[in-house]
């Protein structure tokens, strides 16, 4: 699907929708605390690094490394 509406103006309907719900005062106050809180926010990136193989495969990622070795006493089939 093609999008034909204009961006900056759906930007500025939504930030209108915003200041009328809330006040310019208060998405003023979020809109400078989210810029100053961005550097303690983790990315994506490095909290999918933390997840084990498991999770990993869960959301559709890939594992991070190959997958332990069996244990013996599975090669005997029971």
């Amino acid at each position: 699907m093609t999008r034909t509406d204009d961006f900056e103006l759906s930007l500025k309907l939504d930030l209108e929708t915003l200041m009328a719900a809330h006040g310019p005062r208060r998405v003023l106050l979020g809109t400078l605390a989210a810029l100053l809180s961005h550097h303690r926010n983790r990315g994506l990136v490095a909290r999918f690094a933390e997840m084990d193989d498991h999770m990993r495969r869960d959301i559709g990622l890939p594992p991070r490394g190959p997958s332990p070795p069996m244990p013996h006493w599975t090669h005997f089939g029971w």
